[in-house]
């Protein structure tokens, strides 16, 4: 049973967004990660739909994995980035521990956002209404970047091992460069 569920755990960024999620799911998947999927959010927290919000899970079926939201509240913006381990069961407890260490959480300069907003336009990021490559292979790495703005909702990936030039690939180099995390 534990096999089962470490192999549930392991491909949980490839499945995370391929179906409906409910409340316990999200409730879950903030515990693990100690950020809100933006999809949870969309379809469950009203209050925050209106907020500009953007969120990429940069994911390794086995090595390591970054989550950062970047988050536009009136006129204030900001970054908080986690790095996300592998789960590690503990047989005592027979739970699951999700360790996470926090990379950055800091305010940005509005000429950051600036320029992330300026990325994602001239990519057309929200103009695209639908974007997924199916999976390559089953052990590689990814990126699901998701975006809520002004109750507008996007939810992209990439599969699993798109090569370097592809576009979510590169589009997440860019934001990277011009935010620094």
């Amino acid at each position: 049973m534990k096999n089962l569920a470490l192999f549930g755990l392991i491909f949980l960024p490839i499945n995370i967004f391929s179906q409906e999620i409910s409340e316990e799911d999200c409730e879950k998947y903030t515990k693990q990660i100690g950020l809100k999927y933006l999809q949870c959010i969309y379809h469950f927290d009203k209050k925050d739909k209106k907020k500009h919000l953007y969120q990429i899970y940069q994911w390794s079926a086995f090595g390591r994995s970054m989550i950062t939201n970047i988050e536009k509240r009136k006129s204030d913006y900001f970054l908080i980035s986690y790095e996300i381990s592998q789960p590690i069961y503990n047989e005592k407890t027979d739970e699951w521990n999700y360790p996470r260490a926090l990379c950055q959480d800091r305010k940005l300069e509005k000429n950051e956002y600036n320029a992330l907003e300026s990325i994602i336009s001239q990519n057309k990021f929200m103009e695209i209404k639908k974007y997924e490559l199916d999976p390559i292979c089953s052990d590689g790495s990814g990126i699901i970047f998701q975006a809520l703005v002004k109750g507008e909702y996007r939810n992209y990936s990439n599969g699993n091992c798109a090569g370097k030039e592809e576009y979510l690939n590169k589009l997440y180099k860019e934001i990277k460069e011009v935010l620094k995390f």
